[in-house]
């Protein structure tokens, strides 16, 4: 069966109708053409949802995320919309870097922060004079699986000893004890009958992490050992005295009174000698008995004579 064409006349109708269908169709694509949106703008640290267009209608809203280690800054708008005009909102940045939190602190030690503590930063330990650190010299904030983090744990600051102090010869060191630290000092003493010869203390000081003592101990040498100094001659002084011219004063001849004692003469005794006689009727002699009483008279009075004359007797 052969199907029937139709005649150019009757086509005719139909081609004066296309003027208005063409322009039926433009304005129906008129509002997609004038209003669309290219693609949205960039931001910093930041990347727009597209999904897979490049074409945007009006009123379209686009919403950023911030890249990987980096977050919203919080009051800040993520988002733009395609205007009338075929332009996209304003948009400021709103991504800023993640941060690592506060690292703390070291006993006896510091942190340097200088560079600051978000991603990407590097902060480093050290330790005060007196003490050695034990651990890391530094840290890294990086990414982790909960956001970001340090690298790397806090060190120890330890304090740094000297070694047992020197002892010494004939001497002693004064209050001895166990542990010291920087700037710490001894003193020494030295026994009776001996001299210092040095420094009587010395103290701990550190030198490439290590402890060690500021100098040598000193020496306690007999002082019979210790050389004398010479003796030091003093130059002659002239001082002038000032005098004073004295009046000279009569002196009184002063007779110091005695009293005298009285010497009373002994009396003198004269001695007489008589031819005795023995006695008819006692049997004895009274010759010798005269010379007995005699004798005795004389001694008597000497005795007297003489206690008188010292005065016991007045």
């Amino acid at each position: 069966m052969t199907v029937a064409r139709p005649s150019v006349p009757a086509a005719l109708p139909l081609l004066g109708e296309l003027p208005r269908l063409l322009l039926l169709l433009l304005l129906l694509c008129l509002p997609a053409v004038w209003a669309d949106c290219g693609p949205p703008p960039a931001v910093p640290n930041a990347q727009p949802a597209l999904k897979g267009l490049t074409s945007f209608p009006e009123n379209t809203i686009i919403t950023y995320r911030c890249d990987e280690n980096f977050t919203k800054i919080p009051g800040k708008h993520d988002s733009v919309m395609c205007l009338q005009d075929s332009q996209w909102s304003d948009i400021e940045e709103f991504c800023n870097q993640k941060s690592c939190p506060n690292p703390g602190e070291i006993p006896n030690g510091q942190i340097d922060i200088s560079n600051g503590i978000l991603f990407g930063a590097a902060i480093s330990f050290s330790c005060n004079t007196g003490y050695k650190l034990f651990g890391p010299t530094s840290s890294l904030c990086l990414a982790s699986d909960s956001g970001v983090q340090w690298s790397d744990t806090l060190p120890e600051c330890r304090e740094i000893y000297c070694p047992a102090p020197p002892q010494i010869d004939n001497g002693i060191i004064q209050g001895e004890r166990e542990h010291y630290g920087y700037r710490q000092s001894i003193t020494y003493l030295c026994n009776r009958g001996f001299t210092m010869i040095g420094e009587h203390s010395i103290y701990c000081t550190v030198n490439d992490d290590e402890g060690e003592w500021s100098g040598p101990p000193p020496a306690c040498r007999a002082n019979s050992l210790v050389s004398k100094a010479p003796p030091t001659v003093q130059k002659p002084t002239t001082v002038n005295v000032r005098t004073t011219e004295v009046s000279p004063t009569s002196q009184k001849t002063t007779t110091p009174n005695a009293q005298a004692t009285r010497s009373t003469p002994a009396s003198r005794t004269t001695k007489h000698f008589h031819k005795t006689t023995p006695d008819k009727e006692s049997g004895t002699s009274s010759g010798t008995t005269h010379l007995l009483s005699g004798y005795t008279c004389f001694t008597l009075t000497g005795l007297l004579g003489t206690l008188v004359t010292m005065g016991w007797l007045t």
